[in-house]
């Protein structure tokens, strides 16, 4: 694997940086969409439960993990439980629109890991190429004939590098990109099953 890695020149060194970064985001999102899930799964059923039941245990609930998204929104808008139901309802937009971020977290990286990469294999392609045709001399290839393959062997493992380190990257990418969006649907579908049970218990009091 060293001879490799040394065989494909100069620029696995940028490739081995964005792969070393995608799999630090890779593990991370990972263990993000793991936890949202078992939230989703386990604790979400509750919410209104508490809310219901008791303020105190609501308030407890929310602040238990400050990682889910629903916990936080709700974190933020129920400052504003007192007020209007048109408040409220902004209330939880603005929270929404605030955990955004976190949802899509690493997405500008994915993509400039994935444009930069087939372009660093790209790079070490056109290098291992001029490489090998310096040694290339009128009457005397078969002198340099180790050189020569030396340098075409640069240009194609640089070249598979940059593709394997992009290919890897998008399938995440994408993969995470599915897992926002289906989130992004739960959370407002709980939010507006949220909105008409307050609507309903400020009626009852």
């Amino acid at each position: 694997m060293l001879y490799i890695f040394n065989a494909g020149g100069v620029v696995m060194w940028p490739l081995l940086l964005c792969s070393l970064v995608s799999f630090y985001c890779v593990l991370e999102r990972i263990i993000f969409w793991r936890n949202i899930n078992w939230h989703n799964n386990n604790t979400r059923d509750k919410i209104i439960n508490n809310y219901l039941n008791s303020s105190e245990s609501f308030l407890n609930l929310l602040r238990s993990d400050n990682t889910y998204p629903l916990f936080s929104i709700l974190l933020k808008a129920i400052k504003f439980d007192n007020c209007s139901a048109e408040s409220f309802h902004l209330a939880l937009s603005s929270a929404l629109q605030s955990e955004i971020s976190s949802l899509k977290k690493h997405t500008n990286i994915f993509s400039t890991i994935i444009t930069i990469s087939p372009l660093l294999g790209l790079l070490g392609t056109v290098l291992g190429l001029i490489e090998s045709f310096s040694f290339i001399s009128l009457g005397e290839a078969s002198a340099n004939n180790i050189k020569v393959t030396g340098g075409i062997s640069e240009a194609l493992i640089s070249t598979a590098a940059g593709l394997i380190v992009a290919i890897a990257s998008l399938l995440f990418s994408n993969y995470f990109k599915i897992e926002f969006q289906k989130e992004l649907s739960i959370i407002q579908e709980f939010l507006v099953k949220f909105e008409i049970v307050r609507t309903e218990k400020t009626q009852i009091v």
